[in-house]
C-alpha cells in the first residue's frame, strides 16, 4: 500500500497494488475469452453463412436452414443492436412493421427466428471474413495468453513495490539534499 511511504500520502485502504493488478490480469483474461467466442463461435455462423452462398435476398436461409435453430448464443447475437447485424442481414417481410428509426440505443426488434431469413450481402463480404477470421484464436493461444498475463501479475506485484520504495527513496533525498 502506499500509506507505507514517506512521500506518497495516498492511502486508501480498499485499493491496493495487488487489488490493481488482479483486475487488469481478470480484465485481460475477459478480453481474451471475449475474442475467442467472437472468433470460434460467431465466426463460426459467419463461415457457414457464406459457405452456404446466402449473399442475397434470394440466397438468405433461416437459421433452421443453416443449422442454428435451437442455438440461443447465435439468436442473441442477431439482435438488432449488436455488431454481427452490421454484416448480416434480415430479409424483411413486406406485410412487417418498419423498425423504429429514431435512433434509440438498444432497442431490440422482435424477430420471429423460426422464419427470418439472412444473407450477408457481396459488399460486406470481405469485412465479415476479416473480422471473423479464426487465424490466432485457438485454444493454446488462449491459455498462453492467460499464462503471460499471469506471469506478468506476478512480476507487477513484485516490480511495482520496488519502484515505488525506488521513487520515495529518490525524493527523499532530494528533499533532504544529500
Amino acid at each position: 500500500m502506499l500509506a507505507l511511504y514517506n512521500n506518497f500520502e495516498l492511502y486508501n485502504p480498499f485499493i491496493s497494488v495487488k487489488l490493481i493488478v488482479w483486475a487488469m490480469f481478470i480484465g485481460f483474461v475477459l478480453a481474451a475469452l471475449m475474442a475467442v467466442y467472437n472468433k470460434r463461435v460467431i465466426g463460426g455462423f459467419v463461415k457457414d453463412v457464406l459457405a452456404q452462398g446466402c449473399l442475397s435476398e434470394k440466397d438468405a436461409k433461416t437459421l433452421v436452414d443453416l443449422g442454428y435453430g435451437k442455438d440461443w448464443v447465435i439468436k442473441n447475437a442477431l439482435r438488432s443492436d449488436t455488431v454481427l447485424r452490421r454484416y448480416v442481414t434480415r430479409v424483411r417481410d413486406e406485410d412487417e412493421l418498419p423498425v423504429d428509426t429514431r435512433g434509440w440505443k438498444n432497442r431490440r426488434e422482435d424477430i420471429d427466428f423460426s422464419y427470418a431469413r439472412f444473407y450477408i450481402p457481396e459488399e460486406k463480404k470481405y469485412g465479415a471474413e476479416v473480422r471473423y477470421a479464426r487465424r490466432g484464436t485457438d485454444l493454446i493461444a488462449l491459455g498462453t495468453c492467460v499464462l503471460i498475463f499471469a506471469v506478468a501479475a506476478f512480476a507487477a506485484l513484485v516490480v511495482i513495490p520496488e519502484l515505488i520504495t525506488l521513487v520515495d527513496n529518490f525524493i527523499t533525498l532530494l528533499s533532504t539534499g544529500r
